[in-house]
């Protein structure tokens, strides 16, 4: 082990991080390494850190409550965190989604939300969507749809779950319409692989993160849900990475001005802290059977008393207003750039969830190479990103929701620099 890099010293190749470093602490926008360097970080934890590295509230909440109490299991007896956060997300999930199920995890969430779904109509099937991520569990990977090294080799996959198209206006054909197209592949699924009887739950992201941040139309998502009614299903919204403000929103789906019956949160709740949440209205959980659900970590003191603070921070400073403006201003950056670049096809997403599509200029190809070279330019300035994409050929950006205009403008200063790099 002596000869391999430290970052990488009894750790597996498959998990070689996108940055090659060791952090010693972070602060807001910026990763500070144990080599001395400063880094610029465009991922936060994948949509983790909305609130920034260290968040000063955020600290003092976990600080506070590990001195309590850690670990209150959530079936033995309640803990003033969780109830304190329940109220809180009360206050800005839909209406009547009022009663939640605390997870470790998205994954743990998202597999919760489709148990929840099928204990409440005692259906089978699930339809989820070509290009989705869900998580890495043995049943969210069967849902997963956007990468087979997501869920080659692990055959056989769960049974009962139907992928349909999803909407993607950059990749609908020139003839059809983005909504009609992706519509008329969830009613073939239905019409062709599973009646619409058996179907328990429609689950979607409101735009697919590893997918490529896709961005369906609002007409898409609201046909699903007039299909759902239709079917007698239940319509999951997963907010997993576009939620929590990412959007510039809460939640996402206040764009489209759709209501689901169940959604699941995690990733930026907490700030960090492991955390995930599944929300419905009561009279579903009160089909559940008693110890159906459940786990030892769920709802962890000290996660839950970090993400009331997460919810207080982001509404006290006005982080989703700022989302919305700094997600307005760096996409505005590269489709200025675009009309120089044709590399970038499309620059798409809301707030500051946000990527760019690489393409061979004058078509569609999907240019790999050139995302690849993107990355890795800026990373030699010391930014940091992440790819995406079921092609292989976006770059995606997840600031946090607080990002000053200074950080933004280095940011768009070493963007510029990497573009003459890779996309001249």
């Amino acid at each position: 082990m002596t000869d391999r890099p430290v970052h990488m010293r009894h750790m597996p190749d498959f998990v070689t991080p996108v940055a090659p470093i060791v952090i010693d602490h972070a602060k807001g926008s910026w990763v500070y390494a144990t080599d001395g360097t400063k880094w610029l970080d465009f991922v936060m934890g994948i949509a983790v850190m909305n609130t920034g590295h260290a968040h000063p509230k955020i600290i003092e909440a976990v600080k506070a409550q590990a001195a309590k109490v850690s670990h209150a299991q959530m079936n033995i007896y309640r803990h003033q965190p969780m109830l304190d956060l329940s109220d809180k997300l009360a206050e800005i999930v839909p209406d009547g989604m009022d009663t939640f199920v605390y997870t470790n995890s998205g994954a743990e969430a998202v597999e919760n939300a489709i148990k929840l779904a099928k204990q409440a109509t005692r259906r089978p099937g699930v339809i989820a969507f070509q290009g989705a991520f869900h998580g890495r569990t043995h049943l969210t990977m069967a849902l997963t749809d956007s990468n087979v090294h997501y869920r080659g080799h692990f055959e056989p996959l769960v049974g009962g779950i139907y992928h349909a198209r999803y909407c993607d206006p950059f990749r609908t054909p020139a003839s059809e319409d983005a909504t009609a197209y992706a519509i008329d592949d969830v009613r073939r699924v239905l019409r062709a692989e599973i009646y619409g009887d058996d179907v328990a739950c429609i689950i979607v992201e409101p735009i697919q993160g590893e997918g490529g941040f896709i961005v369906p139309t609002p007409e898409f998502v609201r046909e699903l849900r007039t299909i759902a009614d239709e079917i007698g299903a239940l319509l999951i919204i997963d907010e997993i990475q576009a939620g929590m403000g990412r959007s510039g929103k809460w939640f996402c789906l206040e764009h489209y001005g759709v209501k689901p019956d169940i959604m699941t949160i995690a990733k930026g709740i907490a700030s960090g802290y492991p955390l995930g949440v599944v929300a419905a209205r009561k009279e579903l959980w009160d089909k559940c059977a008693a110890g159906s659900m459940g786990g030892t970590y769920g709802g962890n003191a000290v996660a839950c008393a970090a993400g009331v603070a997460t919810i207080d921070a982001m509404r006290d400073e006005g982080m989703l207003e700022n989302a919305a403006r700094q997600g307005d201003k760096l996409k505005k950056f590269f489709e200025d750039m675009q009309a120089t670049y044709p590399r970038i096809g499309e620059v798409r997403g809301k707030g500051l969830m946000l990527a760019i599509e690489c393409v061979s200029p004058g078509t569609k190809e999907p240019d790999v190479a050139a995302a690849k070279a993107f990355i890795a330019a800026c990373s030699k300035e010391k930014l940091i990103l992440m790819g995406a994409g079921s092609l292989g050929n976006c770059v995606r950006f997840l600031p946090p929701l607080n990002i000053p205009d200074a950080d933004m403008d280095v940011a768009m200063g070493i963007f510029n620099a990497a573009a003459k790099v890779a996309f001249a």
